[in-house]
């Protein structure tokens, strides 16, 4: 009976052990193994992939604005989020601290990052929702090759954050998961395509648009017939100035 007493305290003591000082458990694990003991706690740092949404964003030694240039990240590209997070005292913004894919390590602006996120593209115009209802439609819309991130689904809805070609701002709302494609090819086209259409020059424009339509990596982009049709509209935009109609002073 003794022996029996001893170990019904033995017992009571672990699993007192196991309570936080307001009586709630903790996500705590004892192991016994002869005379020694291994405790182990689960903490949910929220560390994890995360997708650019700016383009040449850069990633600094130290979380600010003056801190050493180390590189930048593309947009749509995935990058890891090492859960490490801090606020600069002097303008108050927000930094992660990412990993690359090639090793590097740096501090980035925190609300141009999808936590968790999984990169995608608009393959046609969207309608923006305030929440996955069809009675919170905006005036807004996304066009097609918008680069996004996937935060969220409901059903046959999906949040997505990200900048729209009209917007100014990276937004988090919510539209129907029949607009968008996941598939890298896709992705790549619609990054190369819309740097292709800031260039200076009609003429810039149409030669770049040229080499994404050219590159043969990009094939079976769904965009391929898009670009080509913008191809078209600026060239028939693009009308070089005839220099025996130009007047030229004695």
């Amino acid at each position: 009976m003794k022996k029996i007493f001893i170990a019904v305290i033995s017992i009571s003591l672990l699993v007192v052990g196991c309570k936080t000082e307001n009586g709630t458990s903790k996500n705590t694990t004892v192991e016994t193994n002869n005379n020694s003991e291994t405790e182990s706690t689960s903490v949910d740092d929220g560390s994890g992939d995360a997708i650019c949404l700016l383009d040449k964003l850069s990633v600094r030694e130290t979380p600010t604005a003056k801190g050493k240039w180390i590189t930048s990240m593309s947009l749509g590209e995935k990058v890891y989020f090492t859960g490490e997070k801090h606020i600069d005292s002097v303008t108050k913004k927000d930094y992660f601290k990412v990993k690359l894919i090639d090793g590097k390590e740096g501090w980035s602006r925190a609300p141009f990052l999808a936590v968790n996120g999984k990169v995608g593209v608009m393959i046609k115009n969207a309608s923006v929702y305030k929440r996955p209802d069809l009675l919170t439609k905006t005036e807004n819309e996304f066009s097609p090759m918008d680069i996004i991130a996937v935060i969220g689904n409901q059903d046959d809805w999906v949040q997505v954050k990200g900048k729209r070609a009209t917007g100014k701002y990276i937004e988090e709302v919510w539209v129907k998961s029949n607009n968008i494609s996941d598939k890298s090819v896709d992705i790549a086209a619609a990054k190369y395509a819309s740097i292709a259409m800031t260039k200076p020059t009609m003429t810039d424009r149409i030669k770049a648009l040229q080499e994404v339509v050219g590159n043969s990596d990009f094939s079976e982009s769904i965009f391929i017939d898009l670009i080509q049709e913008k191809i078209k509209d600026y060239e028939s935009k693009n009308i070089p100035v005839d220099v025996q109609d130009v007047k030229v002073d004695e």
